[in-house]
């Protein structure tokens, strides 16, 4: 069996444009590799090292479980809504869980220095040098180039995709915002409060062929490297 280790991964980041300084947005689920030597313990440690603390490391940290139970498609019965409402402890940024690519983003806020964001439903978490009024974006902004990733319009930012297709990236997420296009919704969640605190905001819905148009606006290099399904996606100058 071929093993990787971290000067393997440090080189293929290196050879995708990664370097000190850098901004990278992490997706990650490494469920379909073998033979990666530390998995996401090393994954991480290998983009803070590379990027140093001059460059930022994200992670999408969202939290499905704060959302109303009238935005969660069957998973309450109607008859349950209004125990639910009344029981749900609510988004806490330092107890809630994330629920995207758990076994990495879980990991990566027990991490020093990092710092999530405080929306309720689709929350980031940051290490590295950023600008910290980036952790308190407007509910509405959470998936924009204004809000949560204004960071992605550097010219040294990249979505670094890691066993995800270019057509999941966050950033098509936030080209959809930034046009205003796929079908728009109002979802509402609750903070960890005991006064039931509740915010709603608007979404953006992507389907697969929206998707694939709006990875227009991105240049998407592919990892020449042994390893499928690894890019790093750009905004398009």
């Amino acid at each position: 069996m071929e093993i990787y280790t971290k000067e393997d991964f440090k080189q293929m980041f290196i050879d995708l444009g990664i370097k000190k300084g850098s901004f990278v947005l992490l997706e990650a689920d490494l469920s379909r590799y073998s033979g990666l030597v530390g998995d996401y313990q090393m994954l991480i440690e290998t983009l803070q090292e590379l990027i140093t603390d001059t460059g930022c490391l994200c992670m999408p940290c969202f939290s499905y479980s704060c959302l109303d139970p009238a935005c969660l498609e069957n998973k309450y019965p109607f008859e349950a809504w209004k125990d639910v409402r009344e029981n749900l402890p609510g988004y806490h940024v330092l107890y809630t869980p994330s629920e995207v690519y758990k076994d990495c983003t879980n990991l990566f806020l027990h991490y020093k220095d990092v710092y999530r964001s405080n929306h309720p439903v689709y929350s980031f978490a940051y290490w590295g040098s950023f600008d910290e009024k980036i952790l308190k974006v407007d509910v509405n902004d959470a998936l924009s180039f204004n809000g949560s990733l204004a960071m992605c319009n550097k010219k040294n930012a990249c979505n670094l995709l890691i066993g995800i297709e270019p057509e999941k990236s966050i950033m098509v997420q936030a080209f959809a915002h930034e046009y205003q296009l796929g079908q728009i919704i109002v979802q509402r969640a609750f903070f960890h409060s005991k006064r039931r605190l509740t915010k709603s905001f608007l979404v953006h819905v992507v389907d697969d062929a929206l998707a694939k148009d709006l990875l227009e606006g991105l240049d998407v290099l592919e990892s020449k490297s042994y390893l499928d399904c690894v890019y790093a996606l750009r905004k398009a100058e």
